[in-house]
C-alpha cells in the first residue's frame, strides 16, 4: 500500500502518540491476512500489538502493548472521516 495514502497517514498519525519509535513498515511481506487482500488488488496494511514467536510454542504479546494498539485503534476510527474526504479531494 502507498505510504502516501491518506489511510496509512491517518493510521500513522493515530499510532505516533502511543508508540515509540518508528510505527510504519511498508512493503513487508509474510503469512497474514493482508497478502491475500493484496493479490486481490485490495490495498491492505498490517498492524498489531507488540509480540514475537508468532504461530509457535514460543509466541507471546506485550500486554501493555495491547493498550497501546486499542488507543491507536480508536484514535484511527475516530479519524476516518476526515481521511475519507482527504481521500476524495
Amino acid at each position: 500500500m502507498d505510504c502516501d495514502s491518506p489511510y496509512v497517514r491517518a493510521l500513522v498519525d493515530a499510532a505516533q502518540p502511543h508508540h515509540r519509535g518508528e510505527v510504519t513498515s511498508v512493503g513487508r511481506d509474510g503469512a497474514s491476512d493482508a497478502v491475500s487482500f493484496i493479490r486481490a488488488g485490495i490495498p491492505a496494511v498490517e498492524f498489531g500489538p507488540v509480540g514475537s514467536g508468532h504461530h509457535g510454542p514460543e509466541e507471546w504479546v506485550s500486554v501493555a502493548s495491547l493498550a497501546s494498539y486499542r488507543r491507536t485503534l480508536c484514535d484511527f476510527a475516530r479519524s476516518l472521516p476526515k481521511s475519507i474526504e482527504g481521500a476524495r479531494a
